[in-house]
């Protein structure tokens, strides 16, 4: 299932595996980006294509296919794509999201 977390958001999407929830972030619109939001854990990014500015913690970094970075817990971040079609990865470990929710 694919959906927005607000009009403007990425095409996002939730899978469950393993020991893990992993969101993927489509960014198919020039406007889209993600809102600064925190989480309870800590979770790895990964740009699986494009390129985008991602904020963690008031600090931007541009980031390009193939880089992975960590986003410590209670870290306020954000992602603006530099590219439309640029897809993040998130893997969320030990995660307290549920994907109904």
């Amino acid at each position: 299932m694919q959906y927005r977390t607000h009009d403007d958001g990425p095409l996002t999407t939730i899978r469950i595996e393993p020991g893990a929830v992993v969101v993927e972030m489509l960014f198919d619109m020039p406007e889209s980006f993600c809102r600064l939001h925190s989480h309870t854990f800590d979770h790895t990014m990964y740009c699986v294509e494009g390129l985008a500015l991602v904020e963690i913690d008031g600090a931007g970094r541009v980031v390009t296919k193939g880089d992975s970075y960590l986003v410590e817990a209670h870290k306020q971040h954000g992602v603006r794509p530099l590219q439309v079609g640029t897809v993040l990865r998130c893997r969320h470990e030990h995660a307290d999201i549920h994907p109904d929710g």
